[in-house]
């Protein structure tokens, strides 16, 4: 074990005092400083406020908001910052979970990390990549083993280039031999950067031998204190505190990396590029997968089959009169069609697959902590990933809906094939469209009408998916609960406007 002389510290807390949005306090009037290079264990019982110290000290939770109330003051780097009234951005964090962004490669998971840090240079990418002989750059990080998902995780937020690195229980689940590694792999970087690193950890005995020096969070005194840097010492210390508490056994074993050297590269790209990233992704999703295409096509069908079928044979007058009356039927549903049934169908089908979509997919991200990984690390989630979606929702109501009226107009031709056998095809087009082959302003308004309609419902029924989705998350239960609340609200929307809409449009 090392012993720190902080000379100069990298980081001085004086003054933490933090209160939860219930009135509770979890430390009081708390300091401490942080050497270059070091590595500080903070223990203490569960629940008692560990991880809340250092995703305050990593901007999350936002110290304005939220409820909880935040004092003292902060020295990192020249930097002098109020917690009470400013967000401290000093601290990179590996999250317990590893909050990897799972829709992203191994190797994209840290180049968009690296893209929107401050200036990385050629020595942090090496240090980056060497942690991850085993993985190449192409890999999902969904077919990662634990451990090598961890060492992304790690690799990533130290591309982020934070002043000091905060590591959330990284050795929860791992076996002695790994999380030995992992104490080594810490140490290794912080002195190679000369970055401290604070290790929140309930397995304390595998990290000691790398440790500089242990803070127990005492909540008798709400305090931070310095304990003896040994296992007997702070087993002590901990069930003094909670005399029920009991040392958790290791996690199972992990398989060992292969050694396949690491073939990946960082190079680097713009803002603009990542946003392309995401667009796509959701471009295809919402409204380019063939899956959708062929849902959309499907529904123009069966409006197209249902409206000239049962608006023929079904007719009010019938018999002799349906030939007479022929004409002015099919002008009828025609502009029906375009104007009224199609739009309402399509736009139903698709908010209610988009929006299921939508929910789920933000549901995941918050319930796997990736928004707090993407504030952590400089990445504008808001405008990557719900910018695309609404833009996307958007383009999805215009493309697909002209999927819709496309495959609706021809099933309709095909179905008035079927009740009037032997007519030219262009006595249909001649009067099926008669309304919009003539023109006028009127046409062009009940065009707009339309337009107004479909990307009006779209858009609103994908905001209320994407607040449905962004709301805290506890379970996978809770995600589908989302799930249908978000189709729910998505169809009510879509009806709603639609009736509106259509007041004024006729």
């Amino acid at each position: 074990m090392t012993t720190a002389v902080l000379e100069k510290p990298i980081l001085s807390l004086r003054g933490l005092t933090i209160v939860a949005p219930g009135g509770t306090t979890l430390v009081e009037n708390a300091s401490f400083d942080i050497g270059a290079g070091e590595i500080v264990l903070l223990v203490g019982p569960s629940g008692s406020g560990k991880s809340t110290i250092i995703n305050l000290l990593s901007g999350l939770p936002d110290a304005k908001a939220g409820g909880w109330r935040v004092t003292g003051t902060l020295d990192c780097g020249g930097r002098h910052l109020d917690l009470s009234r400013e967000r401290s951005d000093v601290g990179g964090l590996v999250f317990q979970d590893n909050a990897l962004f799972d829709d992203l490669t191994a190797g994209e998971n840290l180049r968009i990390a690296a893209d929107h840090a401050p200036a990385t240079d050629g020595e942090l990418r090496t240090l980056a990549t060497s942690l991850l002989p085993d993985v190449a750059a192409d890999k999902p990080v969904s077919s990662c083993s634990g451990g090598q998902q961890q060492r992304v995780a790690i690799a990533r937020t130290l591309l982020a280039n934070r002043p000091i690195l905060f590591f959330d229980e990284p050795n929860s689940g791992l076996d002695i031999r790994s999380s030995r590694a992992l104490a080594g792999m810490v140490r290794d970087i912080c002195k190679r950067m000369g970055k401290p690193a604070v290790i929140v950890a309930h397995h304390v005995e595998d990290l000691l031998p790398e440790a500089d020096r242990v803070l127990l969070l005492d909540t008798r005194n709400r305090c931070l204190r310095a304990v003896e840097p040994s296992l007997d010492a702070i087993e002590r210390e901990l069930l003094a505190l909670d005399p029920s508490a009991s040392r958790v056994s290791d996690g199972p074993a992990t398989a060992e990396p292969s050694a396949a050297p690491w073939e990946g590269r960082l190079p680097s790209a713009s803002r603009g590029h990542w946003f392309s990233r995401y667009f796509l992704e959701y471009f295809w999703v919402l409204c380019a997968s063939p899956l959708m295409l062929m849902y959309v096509a499907i529904g123009g069908m069966i409006v197209g089959f249902v409206e000239i079928w049962f608006g023929f044979n079904y007719h009010s007058f019938g018999g002799y009169l349906k030939s007479l009356l022929h004409d002015e039927t099919l002008v009828g549903l025609g502009l029906i069609q375009v104007t009224v049934a199609v739009p309402l169908i399509t736009g139903i089908l698709v908010v209610a697959r988009n929006n299921a979509i939508i929910a789920a997919d933000l549901g995941n991200r918050v319930l796997s902590s990736q928004f707090r990984a993407m504030a952590n690390l400089r990445i504008p989630a808001m405008a990557y990933l719900i910018g695309s979606v609404l833009l996307n929702m958007v383009f999805a109501s215009v493309v697909l809906m002209a999927v819709s009226m496309s495959t609706a107009a021809w099933t309709s031709l095909q179905t008035w094939h079927l009740l009037f056998p032997g007519q030219s095809s262009e006595l249909f087009r001649e009067n099926f469209f008669r309304v919009f082959l003539n023109g006028g302003p009127h046409v062009t308004m009940d065009l707009v009408w339309v337009l107004v309609k479909t990307v009006t419902s779209s858009v609103v029924a994908g905001l209320a998916a994407i607040v449905i989705g962004l709301r805290k998350k506890d379970s996978v239960v809770a995600i589908n609960y989302a799930i249908a609340e978000s189709i729910i609200a998505g169809v009510s929307i879509t009806l709603f406007v639609h009736a509106i809409v259509g007041i004024f449009q006729f």
